[in-house]
């Protein structure tokens, strides 16, 4: 039979899938708040101007021709 100290060694996780589960769940929160600062100032950043094409008389072809 297996003495308690082996079924507590069976039983925890190991220590480099811990700290691999760690990095993971921290670049992941690093990201987020990355994605909500550029959210943030998205409107800052980018700024559209839309001006009308006004058509020119020399561009189209005259109907008499």
């Amino acid at each position: 039979m297996p003495s308690p100290d082996d079924q507590t060694r069976s039983s925890q996780a190991p220590k480099a899938g811990l700290r691999l589960m760690l990095v993971i769940v921290i670049s992941t929160a690093l990201l987020a708040i990355y994605a909500n600062i550029q959210k943030g100032r998205h409107g800052r950043i980018e700024k559209v101007t839309i001006t009308p094409v006004t058509p020119s008389p020399s561009a189209s072809p005259s109907p008499n021709q």
